[in-house]
């Protein structure tokens, strides 16, 4: 029998640390409106190599959700916008890039800033 990482890992986990999300679900559902949901906010290095070996360091902004959470998960061409969050300043708003599902339960959202939109 399978462990469910879902449940017995990854809900402690946006207990903790997750913070409210709205999503504009533009190409998942286009049509319905507006929806309230959680996701865990992060930005990572992301290392570019050049064809001259150079190397440039950018950086990957992405959201991991729990695919439980949602009706149907958000993807590529979804609106996100990370509002404040107590203490925490609000991130702005964002476009789906890409969605890649773990296979237990969670998906990273890789996330691109919307010009204009304000944090």
């Amino acid at each position: 029998m399978g462990l469910n990482m879902s449940v017995l890992v990854k809900l402690p986990c946006m207990d903790i640390l997750a913070r409210p999300i709205t999503v504009a679900p533009l190409a998942s559902r286009p049509g319905d409106a507006a929806y309230a949901g959680r996701g865990y906010y992060d930005t990572r290095e992301q290392d570019v190599v050049g064809e001259d070996n150079s190397v440039i360091v950018d950086q990957q902004t992405f959201l991991d959700v729990r695919d439980a959470e949602f009706a149907v998960v958000p993807q590529q061409g979804d609106l996100i916008d990370i509002p404040a969050d107590g203490g925490v300043p609000a991130e702005g708003r964002f476009e789906v890039v890409s969605a890649s599902p773990d296979g237990g339960g969670l998906t990273t959202l890789v996330l691109r800033a919307v010009l204009g939109a304000r944090p």
